[in-house]
């Protein structure tokens, strides 16, 4: 069972780890805080005070000296990763008439380590009612919520822990070439590229079975069959290799099915137990891989048909006779693309 201690303990952790992040960027001089930030500590906000704090960025970008309001309770915050009290009173000199009538209780909340005193503008404090008090930072989150009720400090947990990676991620910092740690490109496979022969061994095996005419257009099928495959994902490459080496070995003839390669698609699916059989499937199909050929008789199974698109006839036999005979996996030129065996 997760307890209390276990959901304050990760809050804490992953509160602690932001504002390290701000901290190192502030030493940098990088203090500024996107809206996605903003949003975040919202609703951090919202489960710790109980309210129902808004963005004024959402309409109106930079919003003068204030980021978050509830209207309704007359709470409003300034949320920075500048702690210093020129900072604050910069905030409180932003602040509208309008905004002190409409907000009585002002907060500046420090993205970070707040210090351990400021010299506040009296003016400015008497004019919005701000005391030093006002001014909260990630520590003052954290020992709030110590006093939340067990449902509410779940629903924080809950919220910080999804949303917390993506945080790390707005507040990294890039290398000397601009390269940040997290890049989208790190989770995006690679187009792969095709090593070619020059298909010399390939065509005196063709050859020497006395198919010699149908090596004519091998350079040729060879490019497309390569072009067809980096359309497709590995894992899906990966698929296809494994349909054509479990496919059946006895022709349906006698049931009027044709030479080419096919597999039970019923079989397909009790050997299969990848999560994401029927997606691989369709990419197949949709790349003209494979077709489903419907059963014609009650109780027969469906076939899924397997060829590779826009080849010469009699390519895929050919293709398939050779690297069974001389022993290359199939994954090496379907799944890794490296035809230097041909």
């Amino acid at each position: 069972m997760i307890t209390r201690g276990h959901f304050i303990g990760e809050i804490v952790d992953a509160l602690s780890d932001i504002k390290g992040q701000v901290s190192t960027r502030g030493k940098l001089g990088l203090t500024d805080l996107n809206r996605y930030l903003e949003d975040f500590f919202k609703v951090i906000l919202n489960h710790l005070c109980t309210l129902s704090l808004e963005n004024l960025n959402a309409e109106r970008s930079n919003f003068p000296g204030l980021d978050l309001a509830d209207k309704a309770k007359g709470w409003a915050f300034q949320v920075t990763a500048e702690r210093t009290s020129k900072k604050v009173n910069e905030t409180l000199e932003k602040i509208t008439d309008e905004q002190i009538k409409d907000f009585q209780k002002i907060k500046v909340l420090v993205i970070g380590v707040k210090q351990g005193s400021y010299s506040l503008d009296p003016d400015h404090c008497a004019r919005t009612g701000f005391t030093e008090a006002d001014i909260w930072d990630v520590d003052d989150l954290c020992k709030r919520c110590m006093d939340l009720e067990a449902d509410v400090l779940q629903t924080l947990y809950n919220h910080i822990r999804s949303e917390v990676v993506r945080v790390r991620i707005e507040l990294e910092l890039p290398d000397t070439e601009g390269n940040f740690p997290t890049s989208v490109l790190r989770y995006i496979e690679e187009v792969p590229r095709p090593r070619m022969s020059d298909l010399a061994v390939y065509r005196k095996f063709v050859a020497d079975e006395g198919l010699g005419e149908f090596a004519i257009e091998a350079d040729n099928d060879f490019r497309k069959l390569a072009s067809a495959l980096v359309k497709l994902p590995r894992i899906t490459r990966e698929f296809l290799a494994v349909m054509i080496e479990r496919r059946e070995r006895e022709r349906r003839r006698r049931f009027g099915g044709s030479d080419q390669m096919e597999i039970n698609a019923d079989r397909l699916a009790r050997i299969s137990s990848y999560p994401d059989t029927e997606g691989e499937l369709r990419l197949l199909e949709t790349y003209a891989f494979i077709y489903f050929d419907e059963p014609t008789e009650r109780q027969e199974s469906g076939y899924w048909r397997i060829g590779f698109p826009e080849v010469s006839d009699h390519f895929e036999d050919m293709f398939i006779d050779y690297v069974e005979k001389k022993g290359i996996p199939l994954t090496r030129p379907l799944v890794s693309l490296d035809f230097s065996d041909f």
